[in-house]
Parts: structure tokens; sequence; C-alpha cells
């Protein structure tokens, strides 16, 4: 049983490892570590999203650019006011 086990664990981690290294190869020159451990670190950051019942830093990112994109942009010209002549001072 324990041979059997310690099998199935080594086959695992074997296709783990071909598959990281088949995906760096295949990705383009500069964003190689990335594509290789991209799904190990989704998958952790899944766990830890389970595990803490929190949002993931992408799912925050995410958020964040879509509330950025409803909001008007503000100016260094715009004091609010809507006239856009700037601070008073």
């Amino acid at each position: 049983m324990e041979i059997v086990v310690g099998a199935l664990t080594a086959a695992f981690v074997a296709a783990l490892v071909i598959g990281m290294v088949v995906r760096a190869v295949r990705a383009p020159r500069g964003q190689r570590a990335r594509a290789a451990f991209g799904p190990i670190m989704g998958a952790g950051e899944t766990y830890q999203e389970l595990h803490t019942g929190q949002r993931g830093l992408q799912d925050s990112v995410i958020e964040a650019i879509a509330e950025q994109e409803q909001r008007p942009a503000r100016t260094d010209a715009d004091d609010g006011d809507g006239n856009g002549t700037g601070p008073r001072g």
C-alpha cells in the first residue's frame, strides 16, 4: 500500500513538473516564470480565499479597476465645484 501511494505521489509531482516545463517553453520570452507558476499560484490563492473567507488579490484588483472606471477622473484643475477653475487660494 505504501508503494502505491508513493508511486501515485511521484506520478502527480512528475505531471506537475512536466506541465510547468511545457508551459514555460511555450510562453513568450520574458513571461516564462509567470506562465509556468501561474496555475500553482492561482490554486494557492483559491485555497487562501476558501480558507480565510476573504477575496483574493485578483478579485480585489478587478473590483478596484471597475470602481475607477465608473467614477469620473479628477484633475488638478477640478476643485469639485464644476466650473474647472482649480483650487482657490
